[in-house]
């Protein structure tokens, strides 16, 4: 008799730099391979791990688990999975490839700016919410882009994954 693995088990005793590379081997195994409801299985880690920081405190250039700006908590929670992000907000909206609003994807990163250049980046988490560290005074939380803010002062979103 075959003994079959869910995601979870195999991903549960890798640190967290392995997991980037131990998702390649999860997708050949059953029930973890390719896009489920079309959210490939790094992106699911990935908000997962945003999901963890919801509540902690905005601290400007905050890039740890005891403080977030926008970009800290993007850069954070992709470097514990793996992958390396710039650090600013501004450069962050650099790489990967652009996505547009309507094809938004969770584990992609959404843009805003208030002056001349993009200034905020959230992730984005599925059903229209992002999940990002909104500034001074406030806590890492989850936003609806239909929010009036967000909706004037959005620029693009990007797909790292």
């Amino acid at each position: 008799m075959v003994k079959t693995m869910t995601c979870r088990k195999v991903l549960a005793p890798l640190p967290a730099a392995l997991i980037a590379a131990a998702v390649a081997v999860l997708l050949a195994l059953p029930g973890c391979g390719g896009k489920r409801a079309g959210e490939p299985a790094l992106a699911k880690i990935v908000v997962g791990t945003a999901e963890k920081y919801l509540g902690t405190p905005y601290v400007s250039g905050g890039r740890g688990p005891k403080g977030f700006d926008c970009s800290g908590l993007v850069w954070y929670v992709y470097r514990l999975n793996g992958i390396e992000l710039p650090e600013s907000s501004y450069r962050q909206s650099r790489v990967g490839r652009e996505v547009d609003r309507d094809e938004l994807m969770p584990g992609d990163l959404v843009f805003f700016r208030s002056g001349r250049r993009v200034d905020h980046v959230g992730l984005y988490v599925g059903d229209g919410f992002m999940i990002h560290a909104p500034g001074r005074g406030k806590k890492v939380r989850r936003a609806n882009l239909e929010e009036r803010y967000y909706r004037q002062h959005y620029v693009t979103a990007r797909r790292v994954l």
